[in-house]
């Protein structure tokens, strides 16, 4: 973590909103990205990171280790996707799927056989997927994120490559 981003947490911990502002910036794209191929949906990855930001600003006073930040963050922003996720499935079964696929074909032929292949993935596995090829976090700031082995993070990777691969080879 650079010295920028640990003074900007240190100053947010001490109540600096424009501090936290700044976090934000740095963040948001890599938390949309993620939120987005997780839920599949722009309306639900912009809640999922609206709350989370909201939960961040609340309790950053709680967060012991400045340099976790990243991963605390992230923590958050997954707790958030699960959140939407159990709400939606229970609102409609099946219909967040439906509504993935939906928003995965107003995109291009290319990323409608992604984002299918990326349904199909467990919800760990789609997480780290997306987490180390559409954010491009390494397997040990992953590990970090997710509170998980760094060698169980490279086997998801490797393991969830290979089904993404034989899904789109299956899909042509």
């Amino acid at each position: 973590m650079s010295s920028n981003v640990e003074n900007l947490v240190k100053k947010s911990k001490e109540g600096d909103t424009a501090a936290f502002g700044d976090l934000y910036e740095i963040y948001s794209t890599d938390m949309f990205r993620f939120a987005y191929y997780y839920t599949g949906s722009t309306s639900a990855a912009e809640d999922c990171v609206s709350e989370a930001v909201l939960i961040a600003f609340r309790k950053i006073g709680d967060l012991k280790n400045i340099s976790s930040f990243k991963s605390w963050l992230f923590r958050i922003l997954r707790n958030c996707c699960n959140a939407n996720h159990r709400k939606v499935s229970k609102e409609a079964p099946g219909e967040e799927i439906r509504q993935s696929v939906h928003s995965f074909e107003k995109e291009s032929d290319d990323k409608l056989s992604l984002g299918n292949a990326l349904l199909r993935l467990t919800p760990e596995d789609r997480e780290i997927i997306i987490l180390h090829y559409c954010n491009g976090y390494t397997s040990r700031e992953i590990s970090l994120m997710l509170s998980m082995n760094e060698n169980t993070v490279r086997s998801r990777i490797l393991r969830g490559t290979e089904k993404l691969r034989n899904e789109l080879k299956d899909g042509e």
